[in-house]
């Protein structure tokens, strides 16, 4: 497609998302609110309040579908089968994206993740690539991820100001994974570069970001494909790890090798970067509570628990109506989408006494925030190990660190919530 053309295409594509949204308004009142203005990427919550107080399941004009907010709905709607992960079902979405991405593929839909999988044929992935994400690998790599935290923060003196986020939160995580992929240093600004892009994979309202997404895809898939090409079964790092991967006769094709090294590049590397970089932000905004963690260790595991209710890197995720049933008293119809809150569900006051309330002492912690069910995150046991290696590292070398002066700038994806950048004085 020309390229004018296709830049024509995306902004009336804005414009009718724009349009279904003020729809939304009209039918469900003001509390819906617009998910990508300034104000309520800087602080949803007041809307999650609002949306619980009127219902836990809504009716979206302007995704086609149902917005899931409370936490028993989120949980139900996530071991709920005839609710789908396979985006092929909402004709809305796939042709939203399809145009989109012009002569490209649909990232993270067209080919087989563990993302976009129902089972069985989920359960059959899901098995083969676990063996990557057995506890005992993981803790292995604690060495090599140390080591990338030292050399991030090689630089960094105490009295200095710093940017937390570009200096240590971005570029650690998409390190750790290159390095476990055996991606060569040399190429790891390639990958932090694609991971970036590939968020704006789900964002339908910004069609641009969905065209950007899949050339990201596409230069990852050819790079991973000759990477793949030159490993053997032998080789100690992940991919050859998934290459040895076995069920009995049954093993990982090259597509699914690739496809799952994909997914575990975008979704292992910008939502460990919105975990380190709240974590650090709420914890300092609790300075007794940091306070606690340093002289009491043990507090540091339930901390990052509840900077995951608290503040989810992964706000919302999409599934899609498999069957006409009826879900939580509403009357779900086939190919609509569902956006599932995890975020609103982790604020749920029914089930977390002061919910908008920090608390690492907070007891029965039950929250969302890696998913639930047969989607539950593979990678949570990694994202936990990067997360707790910064804090002690900030808590031992800068003992005096606290939030430096500057007004706080939140990304706008409404699906992932975290930091563009955090100041901290060391």
């Amino acid at each position: 497609m020309n390229r004018n053309l296709l830049n024509v295409a995306l902004s009336g594509m804005s414009s009718l998302m724009w349009l279904l949204r003020r729809v939304d308004r009209q039918f469900n009142g003001s509390y819906l609110g617009d998910r990508t203005d300034t104000e309520f990427l800087s602080d949803p919550y007041p809307t999650y309040r609002k949306l619980l107080s009127h219902a836990p399941v809504l009716r979206s004009f302007a995704n086609q579908g149902w917005l899931i907010y409370g936490h028993p709905e989120v949980q139900a709607a996530l071991r709920e089968q005839r609710f789908s992960s396979d985006a092929s079902r909402n004709p809305f979405f796939l042709r939203l994206a399809q145009f989109a991405c012009g002569d490209l593929e649909v990232p993270l839909v067209e080919r087989p993740t563990l993302l976009n999988q129902d089972p069985p044929d989920h359960t059959r992935l899901r098995k083969l690539v676990s063996g990557g994400f057995v506890r005992r690998y993981i803790e292995s790599m604690a060495p090599d991820i140390q080591q990338i935290i030292d050399n991030c923060v090689a630089d960094w003196q105490a009295g200095i100001e710093t940017d937390l986020i570009a200096g240590l939160a971005q570029p650690l995580p998409a390190r750790v994974i290159a390095r476990m992929l055996g991606v060569p240093e040399a190429d790891w600004p390639k990958f932090q570069r694609w991971s970036e892009a590939l968020l704006g994979a789900t964002m339908i309202s910004k069609p641009a970001r969905i065209r950007a997404a899949a050339v990201a895809n596409d230069e990852m898939r050819a790079y991973l494909q000759q990477l793949v090409s030159c490993h053997s079964v032998d080789s100690p790092d992940l991919i050859g790890l998934l290459m040895r991967a076995r069920d009995e006769a049954d093993r990982l094709t090259d597509e699914e090798l690739i496809s799952n090294c994909i997914l575990l590049m975008t979704a292992g590397h910008e939502t460990t970067t919105r975990l380190i970089g709240s974590a650090v932000l709420t914890l300092l905004q609790h300075p007794d509570q940091w306070a606690g963690i340093r002289q009491t260790p043990a507090l540091m595991l339930p901390a990052i628990e509840e900077v995951l209710r608290f503040e989810s890197p992964v706000q919302i995720t999409l599934r899609f109506v498999a069957e006409d049933f009826t879900f939580k008293g509403c009357r779900m119809k086939k190919n609509q989408l569902a956006l599932i809150n995890l975020g609103a569900a982790n604020r749920d006051p029914r089930v977390f006494g002061a919910a908008d309330s920090f608390d690492i002492h907070r007891k029965n912690n039950i929250h969302v925030g890696f998913g639930h069910g047969f989607h539950l995150c593979l990678g949570m046991a990694l994202a936990r190990l990067e997360t707790r290696l910064v804090l002690e590292t900030l808590a031992s070398r800068f003992e005096n660190i606290t939030l430096g002066a500057q007004e706080l700038r939140w990304g706008d994806n409404p699906f992932f919530r975290g930091l563009e950048q955090l100041q901290v004085r060391l």
